[in-house]
Formats: structure tokens, sequence, C-alpha cells
């Protein structure tokens, strides 16, 4: 999922709403869109955050291997950041810019992590692994 889904979404939207007159209905069309984007999000966002801690031990390494691993990393994080906020996860949104700020300098600079990288990347993935639990539950009691 990327960026260009989501102005795909609100371009069509838009071209919807040029077609018909019933507001409400175009409304509700598009939330339900928003809902599916949210809900394709949440499903991978578990199995991102653990390729992510998979692969971070080769990302302290020297080589085209760590460079190559921080920059899916640095990529990830970089739409995850961009994409959470747009559809209502906030504070996930917030945690991805964490991660994308650690790794925007070793990606910048085509080398692996150094050691505080590393522990920082090790406690920001945490930190949005808690942030997207917290978010998805809420999201899953409002819908009950």
């Amino acid at each position: 999922m990327t960026i260009s889904i989501i102005k795909r979404l609100l371009i069509h939207r838009c071209d919807f709403d040029r077609m018909s007159s019933d507001k409400t209905f175009n409304d509700l069309e598009f939330a339900k869109r928003i809902a599916r984007v949210r809900a394709r999000f949440a499903s991978k966002l578990a199995d991102k955050i653990q390729a992510t801690e998979a692969t971070s031990a080769h990302m302290a390494d020297e080589g085209s291997e760590a460079v190559a691993a921080v920059a899916t990393a640095y990529g990830l994080f970089h739409d995850m950041y961009g994409i959470a906020s747009t559809i209502g996860f906030q504070t996930t949104g917030q945690m991805a810019r964490v991660l994308d700020a650690v790794l925007i300098s070793p990606y910048r600079e085509r080398r692996g992590l150094r050691g505080d990288e590393l522990s920082k990347l090790k406690a920001g993935l945490e930190a949005l692994r808690i942030a997207a639990r917290t978010e998805m539950q809420i999201e899953d009691r409002d819908q009950e």
C-alpha cells in the first residue's frame, strides 16, 4: 500500500462527487473505501514490524546487505509515516516517523546502522508495536 493508492482513492472520490448529487452516499462510499485501506494497512503492519526485527541484525553489518536492509526498512517506515496519519492512525504514524528519522542518515549515507542507531531502531519498533495495538484495539471497540 502506498500513498499513490490513497491519492487514487481521493481522486476517484472527487470524480464520483461530480457524477452524483447524493452527497450522503458519496461520503458513505468514501468512508467504506478508507475503512478497506485501514483494514489492509492494519493486517500487514505486524508482519512489517516482524520482518524489520528479523533483518535488524543485518542492518548493523557492513556491506551491501546492510545497505539494502536499511534502504528497505527506511522505505517501509517512510511510506508508513505518510499513510498511517492520513487514514487515521495518528500515533502509529508518529512512531513510524521516529523510525524514519533513525534510518534516514544511514539510508542517505548508504551504510549500515551504528550501535546507537540499532538501539533506537529496536526501541522504536517496540513503541510502534504498542501504538499500533492500542489504535487497532480502539478501532475494534468503535466498530462494535
